[in-house]
């Protein structure tokens, strides 16, 4: 298993409890998106309620609006929900470094986007019966990609699932949302992933705009005592701004950071996303975010 052996009744029971926890969160946020209503507010709600219930941010609360695809957290400010507005809100959870993370899409006050929300999970749950051992990542693409073209809208290539290992979010698999990827894996039984089918009906074209969410490079610099500091609180995840004391001291660590640009829809088209975190097993899976 990535992150530690699936017959580690405990490696696992932390699994489950960050699945719990990110469930229970991810239904509960998605409840307090309306109009008027700030954005930081949300994500301040779901990131206490995970301390609530016993887990750890496994990375800051994603609010990605219409054509912002992912990677956007609120930082200071007062930005607030619209009527019309696609929201996806995108969940991690970790409990003692192992992650769950699970993401829904929700439309503020109209139904406009009903046919992207429905894609979105009807790929990721035809995708999770398919998920086993022996099955290959470009499969689950294929599956995907099918679902999403049958509705009328296309998949995001650039945006993927992906592994899961303990203080890692991306752990070396990369699960596609369509069947024509350079890269296949397959999978085996114990294995940690995300799957997450983003779609929209645009060109599915992604361009980058600024970073609102990075993490330290998993790298040794004892000389450094801000990184140093930085790794105490955050490990190798991903953090923001609006979480430190001092913002100031990323200009002391640039070279050791990693930057999360936010992702946007090239043509300026809606995106809708679902996403649950499973574990692999011999003739089918666990879906612990459900």
């Amino acid at each position: 298993m990535n992150g530690g052996s699936r017959t580690n009744p405990d490696v696992i029971a932390h699994y489950q409890e960050a699945g719990r926890i990110a469930s229970r969160v991810r239904d509960e946020t998605v409840k307090t998106v309306e109009a008027g209503v700030t954005l930081l507010e949300v994500a301040e709600y779901a990131e206490d309620l995970t301390r609530q219930m016993g887990g750890e941010a496994a990375f800051p609360c994603n609010i990605s609006i219409n054509e912002i695809a992912s990677h956007y957290t609120p930082l200071l400010g007062k930005s607030e929900f619209a009527a019309r507005d696609l929201v996806k809100i995108d969940i991690g959870v970790h409990v003692d470094g192992y992650i769950a993370d699970t993401a829904g899409t929700v439309e503020v006050e109209t139904n406009h986007h009903r046919t992207l929300i429905e894609t979105a999970r009807e790929a990721l749950d035809a995708a999770i019966k398919e998920t086993r051992a022996g099955v290959t990542t470009r499969h689950l693409g294929a599956v995907m990609e099918q679902i999403i073209k049958a509705k009328g809208c296309r998949p995001v290539p650039a945006l993927t699932g992906h592994s899961i290992g303990r203080y890692a979010i991306h752990n070396g698999l990369n699960i596609p949302n369509h069947s024509d990827a350079a890269y296949s894996n397959t999978l085996n039984a114990d294995d940690v992933i995300a799957i997450e089918p983003f779609n929209t009906m645009g060109s599915g074209r992604i361009k980058h705009g600024e970073a609102r969410i990075i993490c330290l490079n998993n790298t040794k610099n004892p000389s450094n005592p801000i990184y140093q500091k930085m790794k105490s609180q955050f490990n190798t995840l991903p953090f923001t701004s609006r979480w430190m004391d001092n913002p100031a001291e990323l200009e002391q660590v640039g070279t050791l950071l990693r930057k999360y640009p936010v992702l946007i829809e090239k043509d300026g088209y809606a995106v809708a996303q679902a996403e649950h975190t499973t574990i692999v097993q011999e003739n089918g899976c666990e879906v612990i975010t459900a």
